[in-house]
C-alpha cells in the first residue's frame, strides 16, 4: 500500500484555533507530515491565512490587514507563517480567492528550503486558481477541490493539466472504484471532509493519496494500527 499522507487541516484544528500558531505547532508535535492552510488577500494586498470569506460581517477582501487583525488577533500572514514554520514543515496552500496565485507561488518558493519546496502542494475549489498554481509550480502537486465525484470531473482535472483530484471522503468511501479511474488518468486522489479520523484507514486501502484531517494524531494512530 502506498504511504498515506495526513494533511493537518488548518493545523491541528481539532484542538486549537484553525490557521493560527498554536494549531500549527501542535500539528508538528503530533507528527503531521504537511499542513493544509487557506489563503486570501486583504484589500491592502497582504496574503493572509483565513478560511471564511466573511469575518464579523465583512468580506476579507474588503478589509485591511489592520482591520482584520483587530478582530482576529491571532491571524497569520503567509509571510509570517513562512518565517515561523517554512523551514520546519511543508504546506499545502488552498487558494480561497483568485488574483494572487503567481505571487503566492513565488513567495513560497523563495522563502522555503529546496527540499520543503519540493513537498509543497497547492489546491483550490476555483478551477482557474488551481490551473494558475500548476502553471507557476509545474513540478508540484496541485489539486482541484470539488464536491463532484464522477468520471466527468476526473476528466476535467486531467484536461486542466492538474495532478490531483480532491473529492469529499464520504463520496470516495461510497464509490471507491472511481479512485482507480483517477489513477488511470494519471491523477492522485486526495480527500477532504474527513469527519472521523479513523476513515483514513479505509481511504488508504482504496488507494487514496492523502486527506485533510483535523486530528493528525488520531489519523496517524489509525494508520499505524493497521
Amino acid at each position: 500500500m502506498t504511504k498515506f499522507k495526513v494533511f493537518a487541516h488548518r493545523g491541528a484544528s481539532g484542538y486549537a484555533t484553525d490557521n493560527e500558531t498554536e494549531a500549527f505547532e501542535l500539528a508538528i508535535q503530533q507528527g503531521a507530515p504537511i499542513i493544509e492552510t487557506d489563503v486570501q488577500m486583504t484589500t491592502d494586498g497582504v496574503m493572509v491565512l483565513q478560511h471564511d470569506w466573511v469575518v464579523e460581517g465583512r468580506f476579507v477582501a474588503a478589509m485591511t490587514l489592520a482591520e482584520l487583525t483587530e478582530v482576529r488577533p491571532g491571524l497569520l500572514t503567509v509571510a509570517a507563517a513562512l518565517r515561523s514554520f517554512g523551514a520546519r514543515i511543508p504546506f499545502c496552500w488552498e487558494v480561497k480567492a483568485s488574483g494572487f496565485e503567481p505571487t503566492l507561488v513565488a513567495l513560497v518558493r523563495d522563502l522555503v528550503p529546496t527540499d520543503l519546496w519540493q513537498q509543497t502542494e497547492f489546491s483550490s475549489f476555483l478551477p482557474t486558481s488551481a490551473y494558475l498554481c500548476q502553471k507557476h509550480a509545474p513540478h508540484n502537486n496541485v489539486g482541484w477541490l470539488t464536491r463532484d465525484y464522477d468520471e466527468s470531473s476526473i476528466n476535467a482535472v486531467q484536461t486542466a493539466g492538474l495532478s490531483q483530484f480532491c473529492p469529499p471522503a464520504p463520496a470516495i468511501m461510497e464509490h471507491p472504484a472511481l479512485v482507480k479511474v483517477a489513477h488511470a488518468r494519471g491523477l492522485q486522489v486526495r480527500a477532504w471532509q474527513v469527519d472521523d479520523p479513523v476513515w483514513v484507514s479505509e481511504l488508504a486501502a482504496v488507494g487514496v493519496y492523502g486527506a485533510t484531517v483535523n486530528w493528525p494524531d488520531k489519523a496517524l494512530a489509525a494508520l499505524n494500527a493497521d
